[in-house]
């Protein structure tokens, strides 16, 4: 399949959310890529197909610290091959073999979260989340398999309805699962006794960038001294300082709440704003839950420290490193 027919579906598939989770979108990124490398002809096809899947993936998703670092890593192996210039066939081995370690490093993440969160659930809680998050629904399965009974509020999550499909897991798990409008968490929250939220970046101050919705959710949990977990895979953090200031927080289509027809009916002057992510303030949020172990907000950027070996944070930027392989390939 040509690549810009298979990178067009994927991305579609991320804006008409058949892929909701950020770990799942960069499941299938990695799937894609995976196609395109071994489909690729030349080592400069192969160099310019990869670059442009990773290119329009980020453009619909450039919060998606995952991504990012995902990125990150093939980019950084594909400039060393294009560099060095193998035999196509060595050139599809090695990259190759980066996104397998890549996915596997993922999976095994994800284990070990969701045994750690896991550890902080008791059987008798009552657990309010928000969105689809596969490391969250891990975590609820990983309890359910540890023999312990509870059971989850799960807001509806809109735009999306993420809720829904939440729910529909879950029950078919066997947990006795409510899913409640978005506006009713307030009501809810003095039922609950613990919140677990997903991520798509954890910023250097500890900040939390997640579905849209999970910042009131973590509000007023911390109003009602309810305490709140974030389960996120340092693949999922941010090395820059503020996340906020650097990335816009992509829309949803304004079809998503409005379809054409009724905003003919009530005013084609009414302006819609659906953010799809919000950010939840560190002070709301109790500790992050992470393959190295249960962390607080306030020690990130220690942890970011220890990873990069760096202060000030800096990674390599991503679109930095496409237009040098880029510069390579066209000298070619």
């Amino acid at each position: 399949m040509e690549t810009k027919i298979l990178v067009s579906k994927l991305v579609n598939d991320i804006v008409s959310w058949k892929i909701r989770s950020s770990t799942e979108l960069v499941e299938e990124t990695l799937n894609t890529l995976e196609y395109i490398i071994k489909d690729s002809k030349t080592l400069d096809s192969l160099a310019l197909n990869v670059i442009y899947t990773i290119n329009e993936v980020i453009k619909v998703r450039p919060t998606a610290a995952m991504l990012i670092n995902c990125s990150r890593d093939i980019l950084l192996e594909l400039s060393n091959v294009v560099s060095n210039k193998p035999k196509l066939s060595e050139a599809k081995e090695i990259l190759l073999g980066r996104i397998k370690r890549i996915k596997s490093r993922m999976a095994s993440n994800i284990e070990r979260i969701a045994t750690i969160g896991a550890n902080r659930i008791i059987s008798g809680d009552v657990i309010m989340t928000s969105a689809y998050s596969k490391t969250v629904m891990k975590i609820l399965e990983k309890a359910l398999e540890q023999g312990k009974k509870f059971e989850v509020f799960i807001t509806e999550s809109r735009p999306g309805d993420d809720g829904k499909i939440v729910a529909s897991e879950l029950s078919k798990l066997g947990l006795k699962v409510t899913l409640i409008v978005d506006s009713a968490m307030r009501h809810f929250m003095k039922y609950t006794t613990r919140v677990f939220l997903g991520a798509e970046a954890v910023a250097a101050n500890g900040a939390v960038i997640s579905k849209v919705g999970s910042s009131l959710m973590a509000l007023i949990a911390h109003e009602a001294r309810v305490r709140v977990f974030v389960a996120a895979s340092i693949l999922k953090f941010n090395y820059e300082t503020v996340f906020g200031e650097l990335v816009k927080i992509p829309q949803a289509p304004e079809e998503t709440i409005l379809p054409r027809k009724v905003k003919e009916k009530i005013g084609k002057n009414v302006k819609t704003e659906i953010p799809i992510l919000d950010v939840i303030p560190p002070e709301y949020v109790d500790a992050i839950i992470t393959e190295y172990g249960v962390i607080a907000p306030q020690a990130i950027p220690l942890l970011m420290r220890d990873l990069l070996k760096t202060w000030p944070l800096k990674a390599a930027d991503v679109n930095e490193i496409m237009n040098s392989i880029l510069k390579v390939v066209k000298s070619v």
